[in-house]
């Protein structure tokens, strides 16, 4: 991977939008963008990413199998959700997580993190 790729997965238009708000200003050009839970297994199985941030809940179906996917391509991964600070389901215990609405300084924080392993 030579340019730092990011991956998101987010269902609502007007968050989405934000996400590419704040990382075009951070510097970030190589995005790539899922709405839903199929859109994004298919881009998850066929591209590497530096990072990516999942909405947990995509129009009511969880983004656990995606979560997966990136896991087993050692991709680093953010839940993003507007409830609560834990995501405690399944095999996914202890992944990180950005609240929302989103924050320049949570993604600069998010993405610093990964940069620096």
């Amino acid at each position: 991977m030579s340019e730092f790729s990011i991956l998101v997965v987010e269902d609502d238009a007007m968050l989405a939008l934000a996400m590419e708000d704040i990382l075009q200003k951070l510097g970030y050009k190589n995005l790539e963008f899922a709405f839903d839970l199929t859109g994004a297994l298919k881009i998850a199985e066929n591209r590497r990413f530096s990072i990516a941030f999942l909405d947990v809940n995509l129009n009511g179906e969880l983004s656990l199998p995606v979560a997966r996917v990136l896991r087993q391509h050692d991709i680093p991964f953010y839940f993003t959700t507007g409830f609560g600070s834990r995501f405690d389901y399944e095999d996914m215990q202890g992944t990180p997580i950005v609240r929302k609405p989103y924050s320049e300084q949570d993604i600069r924080h998010a993405i610093e993190s990964v940069k620096s392993n």
